[in-house]
């Protein structure tokens, strides 16, 4: 085995198996009960193997901006459904042009208006796209018109802005008690009417029916909330998702930018050093040789 060439394939999965070992040695090690490492201990797992600590970091702070937990950052208010992320990326136009073109994949629709559009100014089942010199806008609405999702992507400084947020129609609020109740009234008269008609030729008498179809249809209430409640989940999840996938594709695409711009910098540091005019001048009055010529004048 001591001359054996591996393949650069060979030579990942075994950096990547020796770091596995080395975590669950220092796992076992820990007089801590608690399951997993910190950051400190995975960069110094990682200068152990011979990976650079700073990787470990970056690579946490990706995982952090793509985790699954993004659901959990989604808030509802009122009739928003809205979540955001912050990222330190400075993504280029033609990045911008591909998370617009993602946007308009996970939602299958295209941002390409035809004259009725812009003549009406609507936009049912397609996306409309507003740019400036700092940001991309993307608005997009259901063929129905009941819901619309916005998504704000904007260059603040050196960091990068995704929001996402969906309404309803009229703006109708996403989990509002009194508009649930609101609903049971034509369940209300459906019963109502339908309770009447069957005392009315069972008692002759419609009054029983009608009430009894009245308190039936208070029964409708938990069965309105629990779809209510599903709904707003769902739209919740649709939100989560795509800020998650937005984030992937920015990381991905300037996935380079760190190591790029140190390079940059490192190369604009030593162009920048200069050699004085007068170093030739001081460096031969130095030698002894110039130190005797300057004896004989």
């Amino acid at each position: 085995m001591a001359n054996r060439i591996f393949s650069e394939d060979e030579v990942q999965k075994l950096i990547k198996r020796a770091a596995e070992l080395e975590a669950e040695r220092s796992v076992a090690g820990r007089d801590s009960s608690e399951n997993g490492l910190t950051i400190d201990e995975l960069k110094n797992i990682a200068s152990s193997s011979g990976l650079d600590p700073q990787l470990i970091e970056q690579a946490a702070s990706e995982m952090d901006s793509t985790s699954s937990d993004t659901k959990e950052n989604v808030r509802v208010n009122r009739d928003e459904i809205a979540t955001e992320v912050w990222l330190d990326r400075r993504p280029d136009r033609e990045t911008m042009e591909l998370l617009v073109t993602e946007l308009n994949h996970i939602y299958g629709t295209t941002d390409e208006l035809n004259w009725w559009d812009n003549l009406w100014g609507t936009h049912e089942g397609k996306a409309k796209v507003t740019r400036t010199s700092n940001s991309t806008e993307w608005n997009y609405k259901t063929e129905a018109g009941i819901y619309s999702t916005r998504v704000l992507m904007q260059q603040r400084g050196e960091r990068f802005r995704i929001r996402v947020s969906k309404r309803q129609i009229l703006g109708l609020e996403w989990d509002n008690v009194v508009s649930q109740l609101y609903m049971i009234l034509p369940i209300a008269v459906i019963f109502g009417v339908m309770g009447g008609a069957i005392s009315t030729s069972v008692l002759s008498n419609g009054w029983p029916g009608i009430l009894g179809g009245l308190v039936l249809s208070l029964f409708s209430y938990p069965i309105i909330r629990y779809f209510v409640k599903r709904s707003v989940e769902k739209n919740k999840a649709e939100v989560a998702n795509t800020v998650r996938q937005l984030t992937k594709l920015v990381l991905e695409s300037t996935k380079g930018e760190n190591k790029q711009s140190t390079s940059t910098v490192k190369s604009q540091s030593a162009s920048r050093i200069e050699i004085p005019d007068d170093a030739e001048t001081e460096t031969s009055d130095s030698q002894p040789g110039g130190l005797r010529n300057n004896l004989r004048e």
